[in-house]
């Protein structure tokens, strides 16, 4: 089923006093791999967290379903939206199948195990990403590739067909980018919808179906991935300049 199922409308957030994402707008469809890049400081990150009903704007809206996202129980947000962060690592040996039931934790916040159900959904996940010979493994001795999916799975096994994913590429090689890649495409084909922020955008021109670019928290282009993403988009998008600096925009640790 295909549509949109996260609406940005016209939104505005202020920190400090600074202006962090001003008048943007995006649809999120089902189905669509949504990229979303700009140079640090452009509110990507600040984005996702709005999109994750983490901060709420101070103008416009998120509807997720039709319904503002600020009407959702958290419970119910977390059933439908899962994310996927960037370089994690457990300081804690937990193995591949806690790491992805950790999903479930929604579903039965005061369960003291995973139960049947729970604990068929997590082995559908393990399978779907390719990782059940790693369910015993500790999830602290995996490579960088393997955590990412790993965490890819905890996001599947949380029920949400909506994936959002922070620069899911950092600290992957060259072949476990592609693999990632390949993995994403995969889920959108089944009806997911990802969105996903990044720093590279030539793969994104090729990897995304869309992308909205980002640069002192404003929209400065939004459309099918590969027309905006042309040669003289990119170079607009990082150009340097004596106007370079986003003088309204706030820093990551104003918004952290």
């Amino acid at each position: 089923m295909k549509g949109t199922v996260l609406d940005v409308r016209r939104v505005g957030l202020r920190r400090n006093g600074r202006c962090v994402l001003d008048d943007v707008s995006l649809s999120i469809m089902a189905g669509r791999m949504t990229g979303i890049l700009g140079p640090n400081g452009a509110g990507k990150s600040t984005l996702l967290r709005v999109l994750l009903g983490v901060l709420r704007p101070d103008a416009g809206q998120v509807l997720l379903d039709g319904r503002d996202l600020s009407q959702w129980h958290r419970r119910e947000v977390a059933h439908r939206i899962a994310y996927v962060p960037q370089g994690h690592i457990s300081l804690f040996p937990y193995t591949v199948r806690d790491v992805v039931a950790l999903g479930r934790v929604s579903y039965t916040p005061f369960a003291r195990k995973v139960g049947a159900e729970d604990a068929a959904i997590v082995a559908d996940a393990l399978v779907r990403l390719s990782i059940s010979h790693l369910a015993a493994r500790s999830y602290t001795d995996l490579s960088g590739g393997e955590r990412q999916a790993v965490l890819i799975a905890r996001a599947l096994a949380q029920g949400g067909r909506i994936l959002v994913l922070d620069e899911p590429e950092t600290g992957l090689d060259y072949g476990q980018q592609q693999r990632l890649y390949a993995l994403l495409r995969e889920l959108a084909d089944d009806g997911y919808a990802i969105v996903a922020t990044t720093h590279d955008p030539v793969r994104a021109a090729v990897a995304f179906d869309h992308a909205l670019l980002l640069r002192c928290g404003r929209v400065m282009r939004d459309g099918p991935a590969a027309q905006v993403l042309d040669a003289q988009g990119i170079a607009r998008l990082y150009a340097r300049g004596p106007d370079d600096e986003c003088t309204g925009a706030a820093s990551p640790e104003e918004i952290s």
